[in-house]
Parts: C-alpha cells; structure tokens; sequence
C-alpha cells in the first residue's frame, strides 16, 4: 500500500488551491507513488509543507516568479552583489525591462542557463516547486515528457502539478532526507539554502496532522535494503575510506621499510579508527531514524 491522496486532503493542506489543482492531486495519486512520495507520512508532509512555501499553496499568481523586482529589493536579495540600490540604477538602468536584464546576467552561466543569453530571465521559478534554470526544466522534462525547455510555462499547467511536483522530488532525490528526518537538510537541497526554513516548519506542523489522518501504509512493513542504503550511503562511504586509509597505513608501519615513521603511522591508524567508529555510530542512528518515519 501507500498513504492515500483524498480530495478533502489536499484541500486542508492547500485551502487557496484553485480546484483543478485539487482534482489533479486526487486522481494522479500513481505520480506520486512513483516518486515514493506517499510511501511514508514524513516524506508526504516534507513534500506538501515545501510546495506550500514555494509557490504559497498554488496561489502564486500564474505559479510563476515574480521578477518585477525594484532596485531596493535587488539590493537586499543580492548584497553581495549589490551595495544599494543605486548600485543596481547603475548598472541595469531603470529603462522598462531592467529587471529581465538584470536576472539574465545574475543567472547567466548557473543552473544550465547560457551565458549571453535569455536563459536566466526565462527559466524563473514555475510551478508547485519553483523549478528554476534550464538544467531543471530539462530534467523536469526528461522526467515527465512535457516540453518544458522550449515551453517552460508548462510547468505552470495546473492538471499537471502532481507531475511537476513528484519530478522535482525524485530528481533531488529527497527521499533520504526525509526519511531520517532531516528536514533542514532536505531544505537546503530544494533551493540551495536555508531560504524560509521557518515557514517551511511551520507548515510542517500544521499539515503533519492531516496527514497522520490519511489512509493507508507504507508499501512494507519495514524499511527495505535500499532505503537505509540511500539513507546511509555518505557514512557507508566514509567507512569504506576509513577502513582502506587504516589497512594502508597499518601495511607502511609494519613493512621493513616503513613509508611512514612509526609514531605517524599510529596516529594516522588512530585517526582512521575513530573516523570508521563515528561513521558506524551515525549509521547505526540514521537506521533508527529510518525505522521511526516508516509510518
């Protein structure tokens, strides 16, 4: 099984959401399961509580990012880009249109985006998630099938949010994140920072309980290999490196003509070792971790 998308739901999580937004999260609930968003009741209420944040539960007007910046919000956006906001007058002028030149250069050569291009100004936050710069709408395409590089507003499509929002989920690969319930971390991976993590958490609170009341299970009874596996593979890794690191060292120090001097290579074994232990500790934690979001 997985947790069940209903109508009355989505409507609690999301009460602006235009209905056909509504409708389409209701009846695509395989999008989402596909993604594995619905398989835990954690990485649903993740999914929801940043979806809300981005685009302030789908009424975001025309789900689309508002560039009409003024020099003064520039500034703030981007101090270390800017001084003032007359650093910003006078560099992109105050000409109707500045605000597309100014992200064509802010965002040019980032994300995919071309330098000397439109692409900065054209592949603006769009959509449930804010899917930004052209390496995103490609992925959004190459994921869902929508033309979204050379139509980008077809991320805005309303019938199509669950796709939308399921693709950039899978393509952040955020399930691990939420399953041993890092949800700062999480955050930091969506937009790059900790852009809104109060809002993000509050919203967390607030859909948490409606979710808990959804029916359904996770699709096992406990968590399979490759969940704790994605959720572990940074300390599996370092416990492969450790370990290598340690057996090389052990080999110099024990060889007839040590490459390292003796007391070097105890340190180096010493350091190796507690690395390997602390990296077996926090996988020992993140597998607990993994365990209790399983619901």
């Amino acid at each position: 099984m997985t947790i069940k998308i209903d109508a009355a739901s989505i409507k609690q999580i999301f009460p602006r959401a235009p209905q056909e937004v509504i409708d389409a999260f209701a009846s695509k609930q395989a999008a989402l399961d596909a993604a594995g968003v619905t398989h835990t009741r954690t990485r649903l209420t993740d999914f929801f509580a940043n979806i809300d944040h981005e685009c302030a539960g789908f009424a975001l007007k025309g789900l689309t990012e508002n560039i009409n910046y003024t020099a003064e919000r520039m500034a703030a956006v981007w101090p270390n880009r800017f001084k003032n906001a007359a650093a910003v007058v006078a560099k992109y002028g105050s000409a109707p249109g500045w605000q597309k030149r100014a992200f064509d250069d802010i965002y040019g050569n980032r994300m995919g985006n071309r330098p000397g291009t439109h692409d900065g100004s054209t592949y603006i936050g769009r959509g449930g998630p804010q899917w930004t710069g052209r390496d995103g709408y490609a992925a959004l395409a190459q994921r869902t099938g929508l033309p979204a590089v050379e139509t980008p507003d077809v991320a805005t499509n309303l019938d199509k949010q669950p796709e939308v929002c399921a693709a950039f989920w899978a393509w952040k690969n955020l399930n691990p994140k939420a399953d041993v319930g890092d949800f700062t971390g999480l955050v930091k991976i969506w937009n790059g920072g900790t852009n809104g993590l109060a809002e993000r958490k509050a919203n967390a609170a607030r859909i948490a309980p409606i979710v808990a009341r959804m029916e359904g299970s996770p699709p096992t009874a406990t968590p399979p290999a490759d969940v704790y596996a994605a959720a572990t593979r940074k300390e599996r890794a370092g416990v492969a490196a450790a370990a290598a690191a340690t057996v090389t060292t052990s080999v110099g120090a024990t060889s007839p003509q040590p490459a390292l001097p003796k007391v070097a290579s105890v340190v180096g074994i010493g350091f190796g070792i507690v690395a390997m232990v602390a990296a077996i500790v926090l996988i020992a934690r993140k597998k607990q971790a993994v365990l209790a979001n399983w619901f």
